[in-house]
């Protein structure tokens, strides 16, 4: 199964990363730790990539269930972002 195109955010402040953690924490039980990494849960797996100095978060899905299209994927991704 092909990685879904990344999600990237631009103008995304620390406390604002932090938030996104600690609401992906809650929505979807799933650790965010670190800048950079890779977590599943839910059937879904996704790395990520907080770059402080340019300020841009990068959220890729790597893999997921044949039943959810990239466009559900990347939604859900804008929504615990933007969501906050």
């Amino acid at each position: 199964m092909a990685a879904c195109r990344p999600v990237v955010f631009n103008n995304v402040k620390r406390e604002h990363f932090l938030a996104v953690r600690a609401r992906i924490r809650a929505q979807a039980d799933v650790q965010v730790l670190g800048d950079t990494g890779t977590a599943a849960g839910n059937g879904i797996t996704a790395k990520w990539e907080y770059d402080e100095p340019s300020q841009t978060l990068t959220i890729q899905c790597l893999t997921k269930p044949f039943w959810i299209s990239e466009g559900i994927v990347a939604a859900g991704i804008r929504d615990l972002v933007m969501g906050l």
